[in-house]
């Protein structure tokens, strides 16, 4: 009995369980928060119109939660290193070991909530998998094999930074886009 029950905890856990990603009161490292004078019923179709706009496939829509979750977007080619080192904090990482990354991919995961009688509070928030593929494992005789080595490393908040600027671009007019990014002035 017991063992059947910790096999279903599980499975359950493994299957969809409690993401940090899609908990709006858990607060992670590099999310970006601002608050849309738009109407909750109104913006998560925009939202969702927006991503797919921007190329961004979605993998889980919840309107109930208010959570949105992408398809992880892959980075890869000579530049990763630069990308990299640009969107992440690689202190932690280079600790376990990082070697050489040869490719990364970028999970983004979006939380609308109501916010007053005409706001709704947009939190952007991602997933960073880093992919070593450096390190090798002798198996044999002239065989050799290559191991994958993923590490998950906290954003800097770039590329959250980012999707809410072209999220916003594409919602608003520059004037109100410049005003909810709180960037009067700026051309």
């Amino acid at each position: 009995m017991r063992r059947s029950l910790a096999l279903a905890l599980a499975v359950a856990l493994g299957c969809g369980g409690w993401r940090p990603e899609l908990d709006p009161k858990e607060h992670l490292r590099g999310e970006h928060t601002r608050l849309v004078q738009e109407p909750f019923e109104r913006l998560w179709p925009a939202v969702l119109h927006g991503l797919e706009e921007e190329g961004l496939r979605v993998a889980e829509a919840d309107r109930g939660r208010g959570a949105i979750a992408t398809r992880p977007v892959r980075f890869a080619g000579a530049d990763v290193q630069k990308k990299l080192a640009e969107i992440a904090d690689l202190s932690r990482a280079r600790r376990e070991g990082m070697g050489r990354v040869s490719e990364l991919d970028v999970t983004y995961y979006l939380l609308l909530a109501p916010a007053g009688e005409a706001g709704t509070s947009l939190k952007i928030r991602s997933a960073i998998d880093a992919v070593d593929r450096s390190e090798a494992t002798f198996l044999g005789p002239g065989v050799f094999q290559v191991v994958p080595h993923h590490l998950d490393v906290p954003s800097r908040g770039v590329v959250e930074h980012d999707l809410m600027r072209r999220l916003v671009a594409n919602l608003f007019t520059a004037e109100e886009m410049l005003f909810m990014l709180g960037e009067l002035g700026v051309d």
